[in-house]
């Protein structure tokens, strides 16, 4: 089901690899990250082309109506709306959405580069949109894999929809901005990933509505339906 207000903030700053087949050998320095490990804030994060590197590839692909926005990404910078923060904002240069691959493939690979476990990326993109990235929620204005909401980050759409690759990258920089405690600071987000997960649907920090979304992320996380999926293990 599509959260109804995923990335939708409704306050001004903020909030919002292992697949089902063979990992290959990684590339030495990032291949930590690569095989699924939430990098703590502070760490030095891997660049885009070494995690596309080390994360390998595989053929499975579970949403084949992906193909298109999989292979699309934005000819160059994405000018969408500020995250504020001068330290946010140096992370959100690093946003690019400069892969091309499966659907798991680019969960892996954003994954790798902002150091997050990929498996509670899988989770919250199942809760989100099921991995559709022609999902749309919230009357229209959400899109793709991780529900970018256009109306509150403008400047995100139609990459936002066109680009699988661009809506996980972006999504999760801005979840590292808060894992780092550059936004929501005075909540002590600095480390905490399922806070900053609940945030990126309700735009509150650890309120009731993000709370239960942070649940309904366990859940799938806990049951990995992916796996289920065809050609998934």
């Amino acid at each position: 089901m599509l959260a109804r207000c995923a990335l939708g903030l409704v306050i001004g700053l903020m909030l919002a690899c292992q697949p089902g087949g063979v990992v290959r050998e990684p590339v030495p320095a990032v291949a930590a990250v690569a095989r699924a490990v939430d990098e703590p804030p502070g760490a030095a994060l891997p660049a885009g082309d070494d995690c596309a590197r080390a994360i390998g590839r595989d053929p499975w692909e579970p949403r084949p109506d992906n193909r298109v926005p999989n292979h699309h990404v934005p000819p160059g910078p994405v000018d969408s709306r500020s995250w504020a923060e001068p330290r946010a904002e140096v992370l959100r240069s690093r946003v690019t959405g400069r892969f091309t691959g499966t659907t798991d493939e680019i969960i892996r690979w954003a994954s790798c580069k902002w150091g997050f476990d990929p498996d509670v990326t899988r989770a919250q993109a199942v809760q989100e949109s099921a991995w559709h990235q022609s999902a749309r929620g919230d009357g229209g204005a959400s899109h793709g894999l991780l529900q970018i909401k256009s109306t509150v980050w403008t400047g995100t759409f139609p990459w936002s929809a066109a680009s699988t690759a661009f809506n996980v990258d972006w999504s999760l920089g801005l979840r590292r901005a808060c894992f780092e405690g550059y936004l929501f600071g005075e909540h002590g987000s600095r480390g905490d990933l399922w806070g900053c997960v609940g945030a990126h649907y309700s735009g509150q920090w650890r309120d009731p509505s993000a709370l239960a979304y942070i649940a309904e992320v366990r859940g799938h996380l806990a049951r990995r339906e992916w796996r289920e999926w065809p050609g998934g293990v």
